[in-house]
């Protein structure tokens, strides 16, 4: 089961000293981090820390500490939410020969997306650059990249992005759909481009929205709709990460052309001492 720190505590009377928790932060300093770290210790609930601070409050407490070592993240975590997935990668692959040898591709694959996002960034930027919102909803498994893709440009470029499942988005918010909102489609495998391509075509000509497509297809359109590729032939469970490194490039470009300050927040404080002081003002 995977949970929000903040929302740890609902499940706290499951766990017990039988119980293993995973603890994943980027700077192990956080509000949120630090109350259910407490929580933790004080029921002996064992646990192992995944940090990119290893001497910081998770890192110090944890029974062990998996340190991401990304470098410094000033402000959102793109490094390190890159790093925190394939160390979960490699967790759930443990023991598995085929699969570990599917991971070693990741480094290249990730390179190869990189290279081919360099050359499309600038249009996908262009596609949101006057938008108010923005619609980013994944298929099956990304569903989660398209929630993270929705964070990095809620926080680098202050733009209104919903992420959420696709199945979800036409279950309900899409009645709230207003004529040429861009929406994002991401998928993966040749078996999806059929049902990806269905709801894309329902968004544009019934609820006549402005539709793109962020797929690993080398196609760059499908049926009229620009498609912006990232590169993974593996299995579509490990895609998440070449899948989201569009996003990370689109995120810094558009809020550099805005010129606003790319690692900086008007209002988060993520990490205790600005937590607490936030609350305070």
């Amino acid at each position: 089961m995977a949970v929000p720190a903040f929302e740890a505590g609902y499940y706290k009377g499951l766990l017990g000293k039988n119980s293993v928790v995973i603890v994943v932060s980027q700077s192990g300093e956080s509000y949120g981090t630090k109350v259910i770290v407490e929580e933790l210790m004080k029921k002996e609930v064992p646990f192992l820390g995944i940090t990119n601070n290893e001497s910081s409050f998770l890192g110090k407490n944890a029974d062990n500490c998996f340190p991401l070592m990304a470098g410094e993240e000033l402000g959102t975590a793109t490094k390190t939410q890159t790093a925190s997935t394939m160390a979960l990668y490699w967790m759930a692959a443990a023991g598995c020969k085929h699969v570990m040898e599917e991971l070693h591709k990741m480094p290249e694959a990730m390179e190869a997306t990189l290279e081919a996002a360099e050359g499309y960034k600038q249009e996908l930027a262009d596609f949101l650059s006057d938008r108010k919102a923005v619609y980013l909803t994944g298929l099956d498994a990304h569903a989660p990249t398209a929630v993270q893709a929705s964070l990095m440009l809620k926080e680098k470029v202050w733009l209104h992005a919903e992420g959420l499942p696709l199945a979800g988005f036409r279950h309900g918010p899409v009645e709230v759909m207003e004529e040429g909102v861009p929406v994002v489609l991401i998928g993966h495998g040749k078996e999806k481009i059929k049902p990806l391509l269905m709801h894309a075509d329902f968004l544009s000509n019934v609820c006549h929205g402005d539709v793109a497509l962020v797929t690993d297809s080398k196609e760059t359109w499908m049926k009229g709709y620009r498609n912006f590729p990232y590169v993974w032939e593996g299995a579509e469970i490990f895609s998440h990460i070449c899948a989201t490194l569009p996003f990370q490039l689109l995120a810094e470009r558009m809020a550099a052309e805005r010129n606003y300050d790319i690692d900086g927040f008007k209002y988060i404080g993520k990490v205790l001492d600005q937590y607490e002081k936030k609350i305070e003002v």
